[in-house]
């Protein structure tokens, strides 16, 4: 009997064991990788932030009037304040230079080691050099070049801006240039505050650049990492590239294996613990054996096995027994809910920047609406005024004068009637201003109601004609006396049904429609068009309209359509929220619908397709 029980403990404690090092073990090392692979990002992010920081301090420096006053020749005791070594040291720079327009140096400064070196030393911004070029020159105002470099000094932040007024307006002066160096100081610097251990590794030309880094880690989120495993650490490596995306450094971050450490501790105590139990269980009886080991430790691998199925990682064992399984119970019940405590978080921080981004959207679409809607106030307050200067009052006295000449009352029965026909006329005036203001609130007043019912529900899809919606979103082109912009829509546009949700097919036709106007009032004509006509097409055998609006506007070029649909690009000056057509391609896709842009260059307008499922 007790070779028996023998044998059936030692059965179970070898099925325990594999249970435990193709369940626990390998999730254990799962972890431990992405531990390591999450403070190589950590590292990486610390970087970016580092360059961010550089960034929006050089914009600063560059969007200042002081500044541009000195790079013009009309401010020369700037330098004397500002330019100066405590600056660097309180900036936290190893570089910092200004250029004229012409791409002239300024004044430059490079500071390391305690040494205050000239501009050539880093060997970058030698003139005419593509490095120099694409640093120093700056053809928009918005423009400004940020990103990583190589120097003789070694690998440093770079911030390069133009050097404009304060309120962003140039032309520009010239170019500012600030530079961090990755020394050993910064280094210390981005371990103490990412509390990891990271380094990295200059990229020259006796250094060959590893297959497996395939995306560097600065260009995207499906960056390639590399984890190299040893006894007691896992060393994790990615690429950086420079401004032209050619390899710069290979950076590192070694993460202790506490995890697999922890879990292969786990493992073999509760393997310990079964050999033991189970000697004593066969010595005094099978039933305990099971009462006390094996059901137990059954209920774990269940347990585990349920949280990889499911990934359900609120799931508690809640064991209270004090020997090796239940601390084991306990150790994993702590490290789920610590786990899934930071996907809590992580969904709760994606949940608020999606009602961010909800609520910046609604606002562009109100603004947008109410545009045309105060200017239509505006034209019919005009209207109310319009009256005040008629001299009706005295016009009548002197008719009810029994003295009045009768030439003179015969002009005054004349200016009576063109009074009230200009009261007439601009009664009419008022009353369609009125209508257009009227229907303009309705559509607000739809987008809030339509933005609290999407906030429960999901929007319902149904069929409409598109013709008379497009009429209805042709609303939001505001009425200009400076410009002459006529809309020409063809008839057969009544013919095309579309199935969508109504009122966000709206907001994007005044979105598209809004936009076109703008394109061709900044073009600075007096007159243009926009042109509206649908056709029938079927993409991947699914049937579609494709609705066209065409402008002669300001157009763009292939630089502007890659990047049109981006949320926050915008090729409006002035700060706008770029979230217009973002918004419109969001809400398209929503819909199984879509939006193209194509344009033949500036200055030669451009044409905005939306693209509907057919009812």
């Amino acid at each position: 009997m007790t070779m028996t029980l023998l044998v059936v403990v030692t059965a179970l404690a070898l099925l325990s064991f594999g249970t435990l090092q193709k369940v626990v073990a390998p999730a254990f090392d799962k972890l431990e990788l992405e531990h390591a692979r999450t403070d190589l990002v950590r590292a990486q992010k610390a970087i970016q932030n580092d360059l961010d920081n550089l960034s929006a301090i050089a914009g600063d420096w560059g969007l200042w009037d002081d500044a541009y006053d000195y790079v013009t020749g009309e401010y020369p005791y700037f330098a004397e304040s500002n330019l100066v070594r405590p600056t660097l040291t309180n900036l936290d720079l190893n570089l910092l230079a200004v250029y004229d327009a012409d791409a002239s140096i300024v004044w430059g400064r490079v500071e390391h080691a305690d040494a205050i070196l000239g501009i050539e030393s880093l060997q970058v911004l030698e003139p005419e050099t593509e490095t120099a070029e694409y640093l120093i020159t700056h053809t928009e105002l918005d423009a400004h070049t940020d990103g990583l470099i190589g120097t003789a000094l070694g690998p440093m932040l770079i911030s390069s801006w133009p050097v404009t007024r304060s309120d962003g307006t140039g032309p520009i002066a010239g170019t500012m240039i600030m530079g961090q160096l990755l020394d050993q100081d910064r280094r210390d610097s981005l371990r103490q505050r990412t509390e990891v251990q990271l380094s990295w590794q200059t990229i020259d030309t006796d250094t060959t650049v590893e297959p497996y880094f395939t995306m560097p880690l600065n260009m995207s989120s499906d960056s390639s990492i590399h984890h190299e495993t040893t006894t007691d650490t896992i060393n994790s490596t990615g690429l950086l590239v420079d401004l032209f995306n050619k390899p710069l450094m290979i950076l590192q971050v070694s993460s202790p294996r506490n995890i697999s450490a922890l879990g292969k501790s786990t493992v073999n105590g509760a393997l310990l613990f079964l050999a033991v139990a189970g000697v004593i269980v066969a010595i005094v009886a099978g039933l305990l054996l099971r009462r006390m080991i094996v059901l137990p430790l059954e209920g774990l691998a269940s347990h585990i096995t349920g949280i990889r199925k499911s990934g359900d990682l609120s799931q508690r064992l809640d064991e209270s027994r004090n020997d090796e399984i239940g601390s084991l119970a306990r150790q994993f019940d702590k490290l789920t809910a610590e786990v899934h405590d930071a996907r809590m978080q992580l969904l709760d921080q994606s949940f608020k920047a999606g009602k961010a981004d909800a609520a910046a959207e609604v606002m562009h679409n109100i603004r947008n609406a109410m545009t045309p809607l105060v200017n239509g106030l505006d034209r019919l307050a005009k209207n109310f005024t319009a009256t005040t200067t008629l001299r009706v009052g005295q016009a009548t006295d002197e008719l009810g004068d029994p003295d009045c000449a009768e030439d003179r009352r015969e002009k005054l029965v004349t200016y009576v009637q063109s009074a009230f026909a200009h009261v007439q006329a601009t009664n009419e005036d008022a009353v369609e201003n009125l209508a257009i203001a009227t229907k303009q609130a309705h559509q607000v007043e739809a987008i809030l109601a339509d933005q609290a019912k999407h906030a429960r529900v999901k929007p319902i899809l149904e069929d409409f004609d598109l013709g008379k919606l497009i009429e209805e979103a042709a609303l939001v082109i505001p009425k200009s006396d400076d410009t002459d912009i006529d809309l020409l829509m063809e008839p057969e546009l009544n013919n095309f049904r579309v199935r969508g949700h109504r009122v966000g097919v709206l907001q994007v036709l005044g979105n598209v429609m809004l936009n076109a106007f703008e394109s061709i009032e900044r073009t600075d004509e007096t007159c243009g068009n926009i042109a509206v006509s649908a056709t029938n097409e079927t993409i991947e055998d699914k049937q579609l309209v494709r609705l066209t609006i065409k402008d002669n506007g300001c157009g763009f070029d292939d630089a502007v359509r890659k990047e049109i649909f981006r949320r926050g690009f915008s090729s409006k000056d002035g700060h706008m929220s770029g979230l217009g057509l973002h918004w419109c391609a969001n809400a398209l896709a929503t819909m199984d619908g879509g939006i193209q842009a194509e344009s033949s260059g500036p200055g030669l307008g451009a044409e905005i397709h939306v693209l509907l499922p057919a009812a």
